[in-house]
């Protein structure tokens, strides 16, 4: 998974890769690897470097803040559709923008329906996904052309959520 964020005002790429409890990758330009244990509704048990953290979370929209035992941080999903490299969005541009979901999950809720009108930035899908529940926005404002999932249904990465013109 790539995915872009913003953590204390610096922008970073994350590439991380799940095998079970464990994640693998990088952020930024540092290698990380961390165990990640569910102890309960948004309370993780973090092993990272020989140390162990006791992790609570919790979502708002495309942010999600993580108390660390006191060590309150913010992370910003800046782009859960695609990663930093994949270059700016073109807004409020013309034309049809498909939106693909960036990772296998289920589609939890679906909040909008084909023909209604929606801003750029308003949640549309959200989608479950590494015990994470995201929430993909509309890249653009504009009527909802396509509507291709429902609330319980798996996706692979890659399957067209929904379409804006």
């Amino acid at each position: 998974m790539n995915i872009e964020v913003r953590i204390r005002d610096a922008r970073r790429l994350l590439s991380l890769s799940r095998e079970g409890d464990r994640y693998r990758g990088r952020i930024g330009d540092r290698e990380v690897e961390a165990d990640v244990i569910e102890k309960g509704n948004n309370l993780l048990l973090v092993r990272l470097g020989g140390r162990s953290f006791d992790v609570t979370y919790w979502q708002d929209g495309r942010e999600f803040h993580l108390d660390l035992g006191g060590a309150p941080v913010r992370v910003e999903i800046l782009d859960p559709l695609r990663s930093a490299s994949a270059g700016a969005s073109d807004g409020d541009g013309a034309g049809r923008r498909e939106v693909r979901a960036a990772m296998p999950g289920k589609v939890v809720a679906v909040k909008v329906k084909p023909g209604e009108e929606v801003r750029q930035g308003q949640g549309l899908v959200v989608v479950e996904a590494m015990k994470m529940e995201n929430e993909v926005s509309s890249p653009k404002s504009g009527k909802v052309v396509a509507l291709e999932v429902v609330p319980g249904q798996t996706v692979e990465k890659g399957a067209l959520l929904f379409s804006v013109e």
